[in-house]
């Protein structure tokens, strides 16, 4: 039941619903605490649906963080798919958290992650389940402070209206900052305004009420200018030192499926290379790594803690991190026996080394992303990618010659300067991939292509600049299509042209934009960024009844112009940004940080916090993974009887063999694996019972190399499942005994006939 509402029933709430796994908590790790033994309860939500939440290692940080401090509660909200929302509305429920399943207008403090603008209807659906007020200036005392934080607070001013306050910058670097004054302030009987503008001289927190909104001489775009208590600007965070930066040792591990599924470790936070088109580069800046033995640390903790089987490393420029050569060789050396891959995310085609590749297919193939980004060096010294078509080319000869038969490539459309030869030379380039690959392979290879437009991002060179209309997008993402629809092994993922306006609006925007996005989520607007979700037309509609014009949102800014973001600093200098959009029309690329001198570039605010040259570093750690024990040389065979109840029964059948097959990962149970490039546990299982029926006597069989019995081994695991889930029984078989399949025995119970009377 749902505290404070014992009225509501959520078993009988989730039935019928798509997806119930998504609301149902109690997953391995999640940490419940008794909310009225804590001085502050802080929501944290991820306005999307929960397999892209639960993706998000930001949460994550922030989540664990928190907790680790007795006084204080976080727990975690994501954005009811439209299902559930009719029905929480329909039976006047409030949204509420996985954990303790507290409506959310109870919490002290609600966090919004923004890290995409078409998420922004999303956090309006939330606000309205949870009960709490669009507008800030509508909230009475009672209200929790609702606070944005992420990339998209970089430019706040469109959602301004719906927040009381925002963290510009590293989320763990001031939340305490933030917490602790709440606390004392709320205990002084302080005015909600009052609690506000203290805040508002923590470093990092930009208070809109606290700034007016006027339209600067020459501009179409409102900026934004201090009323008696703002300052400006407002500079964001930066945590520093970052080698050792808190980092969870147990993640949340799901109970269904999400996006990246896998324990992420994050090495590097800001990226050295320069860009052009790249927010994130800019908004992270400095760049800052982590040292390699406490990665390391947590990757092995992670695992043991986990029982995910996949790893991967978390950087916005993977291969620029100095030790990826060596952290790669030691964690494979370490994970490999353990049957733990380890994947990397998109790189640059440089840092593509055969001793990386060599490590990574020591357990399994992962992922090969290359990111190309334009067609042609002429382009890409525009963009200042520092990439040539030889070492693309280079790249993908490694990931084939060493067995991958899938490569995924991403470019992007619409950029500055780009000409039909362009276009062209995107279609030569990934017609000359797949002759590599089909050389190499001796067969066609599989080649994933994505392509997105591009948008001129706040606090990038290119923020003056105007994005292509809709119509010249649409022309040049067919005009690839057509050209490479014949070779049926390459397959398409279109970021919709539609979505990509939308985006662009809501990232250039001003604060005249809270009204249209209100209007719009009362048409009906969620999900934007679904494809099958997104209706362009109700948009449109919104901006007509408001009576602005979107592409002005799009259109080429004067340079001298004072832009809705300029009262938000990430560090970089307004002429740094200058200067390089005038080396872009130059087709002059610019040197990393790591090649420049501060000196004369004067580019930033941290001249003296970016580290530029890394020295040789031992790699070393105390932490050990667990192996399993009581090897024997013959393999075991074990039958393994479960319950399934209450909030499990709401989990599909090949969510719950993940959670058995974590489990026994997590008991150190050396379970017998497949051979081949992708080798997984051998386990067999019974037909799958219907959704939403519990199971009081399921059963899986695998074999094991360790010798386990019911006495040693049933209540550790138990300790191990996450809520819903019990074993009862541990059964060893012998070799020749039936298979479990074949074991399957039906009985028919003839109805006895009745003697009418």
């Amino acid at each position: 039941m749902i505290r404070n509402n014992p009225d509501i029933d959520i078993e009988k709430l989730l039935r019928g619903i798509q997806k119930p796994g998504r609301y149902t908590g109690g997953e391995f790790n999640s940490i419940k605490k008794d909310p009225t033994r804590v001085n502050a309860k802080v929501a944290l939500v991820f306005p999307d649906v929960y397999e892209i939440g639960m993706s998000h290692i930001g949460q994550k940080i922030l989540y664990h963080l928190i907790n680790s401090r007795s006084e204080y509660l976080a727990e975690r909200f994501f954005t009811p798919w439209i299902d559930l929302e009719r029905r929480l509305k329909t039976n006047n429920i409030p949204i509420f958290s996985l954990e303790n399943r507290l409506p959310l207008y109870q919490f002290d403090i609600v966090g919004f992650s923004l890290l995409y603008e078409l998420n922004y209807t999303n956090i309006l659906t939330v606000l309205d389940l949870g009960k709490i007020p669009f507008l800030s200036r509508k909230r009475e005392k009672k209200h929790p402070f609702v606070i944005g934080g992420g990339p998209a607070a970089f430019n706040p001013e469109p959602v301004a209206e719906f927040f009381d306050l925002f963290l510009i910058g590293d989320g763990e670097e001031a939340i305490f900052e933030i917490l602790d004054i709440y606390v004392r302030l709320r205990e002084k009987s302080k005015k909600r305004f009052e609690i506000l503008e203290e805040l508002s001289k923590v470093k990092g927190i930009y208070v809109p009420s606290l700034y007016e909104t006027y339209q600067p001489h020459g501009s179409s775009l409102l900026a934004v200018r201090s009323l008696e208590k703002g300052t400006l600007p407002v500079r964001k965070r930066v945590h520093l030192p970052f080698n050792q930066a808190f980092f969870p040792d147990k993640f949340v591990v799901p109970n269904t499926k999400i996006v990246f599924d896998r324990v992420a470790v994050e090495i590097e936070r800001g990226c050295p290379q320069k860009c052009r088109f790249c927010q994130a580069s800019q908004i992270y800046f400095p760049p800052r790594i982590k040292d390699p033995s406490f990665v390391i640390d947590k990757v092995i903790r992670n695992v043991d803690s986990t029982g995910y089987e996949d790893v991967s490393l978390s950087a916005l420029s993977v291969s620029d991190y100095p030790y990826l050569k060596e952290m790669t060789e030691f964690l494979m050396e370490t994970l490999s026996e353990r049957k733990i891959a380890l994947s990397l995310p998109s790189i640059r085609p440089g840092g593509l080394t055969p001793d990386i590749m060599e490590n990574i297919l020591k357990v399994r193939k992962t992922g090969i992303t290359l990111v190309p980004e334009a067609g042609t060096e002429r382009l890409r010294r525009v963009i200042n990618k520092s990439l040539t078509e030889e070492e693309i080319k280079e790249a993908a000869i490694q990931a084939f010659s060493h067995g991958w038969l899938l490569l995924k490539l991403y470019f992007m459309v619409g950029l500055p300067t780009e000409s039909q030869d362009d276009l062209m030379g995107i279609v030569e380039l990934v017609k000359e991939l797949f002759s590599i690959g089909k050389n190499v392979l001796k067969r066609s290879p599989q080649i994933n292509l994505s392509l997105s437009s591009f948008i001129p991002k706040p606090h990038t060179p290119f923020q003056w600049l105007a994005m292509e209309s809709e119509e010249s997008l649409v022309e040049k993402h067919a005009f690839l299509r057509n050209r490479l629809k014949k070779i049926r092994s390459i397959k398409f993922k279109n970021h919709p042209v539609q979505n990509s306006l939308l985006e662009g609006i809501f990232s250039r925007g001003d604060r005249r934009l809270s009204s249209v996005l209100v209007q719009a989520w009362k048409q009906g607007a969620r999900f934007d960024g679904w494809s099958d979700q997104f209706d362009f037309q109700i948009w449109k509609k919104a901006f007509s009844d408001a009576d602005l014009d979107y592409q002005k949102y799009l259109e080429k800014i004067p340079e001298d112009s004072i832009l809705p973001w300029d009262h938000i600093s990430t560090g970089i200098k307004k002429e740094y940004l200058l200067r390089e959009l005038d080396n872009a029309f130059k087709e002059e690329r610019s040197d990393i940080c790591e090649k420049t001198d501060c000196k004369e570039c004067h580019g930033c605010i941290y001249p003296f916090w970016h580290k530029k040259n890394y020295k040789p570093y031992q790699l070393s750690t105390d932490v050990q993974l667990v192996k399993p024990g009581n090897r024997s040389d013959d393999s075991h065979r074990y039958r393994m009887f479960y319950q399934k109840k209450g909030p499990a029964r709401f989990l599909s059948q090949i969510d719950v063999n993940n959670v058995m097959q974590r489990t026994l990962r997590r008991a150190d149970i050396d379970v017998v694996y497949s051979q081949g490039f992708h080798p997984k546990m051998i386990i067999s299982t019974l037909p799958a019972l219907p959704l939403g029926m519990e199971g009081r006597g399921e059963v899986f069989e695998f074999f094991s190399w360790n010798v386990i019995s019911e006495k040693n081994h049933l209540d550790r695991l138990n300790s191990l499942l996450p809520d819903g889930f019990r074993f009862v029984h541990i059964e060893e078989k012998k070799k020749h005994d039936p298979s479990l399949t074949d074991d399957l025995k039906v009985s028919f119970f003839p109805l006895k006939s009745s003697k009418k009377k």
